[in-house]
């Protein structure tokens, strides 16, 4: 191999190694705003389930039911959107999901 060929060889692993890098920080930054954005949901539902508790028994029975299935949904979506995310940057990332 040419002194010349070498040098071109060693641009592009250069080159290759910064991308694989950029696509590692950006896929860390989508990675820790999906935590908050998940951080932030749960918030918000943990408060609502707590008041929905202490003015429980104010409630009509269907209403209690209703409220009770949409707390399992927005906790199930919770957690598909972080497994997801989770999922999403382990790829990026290189690395084996268990």
């Amino acid at each position: 191999m040419s002194k010349r060929q070498e040098k071109v060889a060693q641009k592009k692993m250069e080159q290759q190694a910064y991308i694989l890098q950029s696509a590692q920080e950006r896929a860390k930054e989508r990675w820790e705003k999906a935590q908050i954005s998940a951080a932030s949901a749960q918030s918000v539902l943990d408060y609502a389930v707590e008041q929905f508790e202490a003015h429980k028994e104010e409630l009509e029975p269907e209403i209690i039911t209703q409220t009770e299935e949409q707390i399992t949904l927005r906790t199930k979506q919770i957690e598909e959107f972080i497994m997801t995310e989770k999922d999403l940057y382990l790829e990026a990332m290189g690395i084996q999901a268990d």
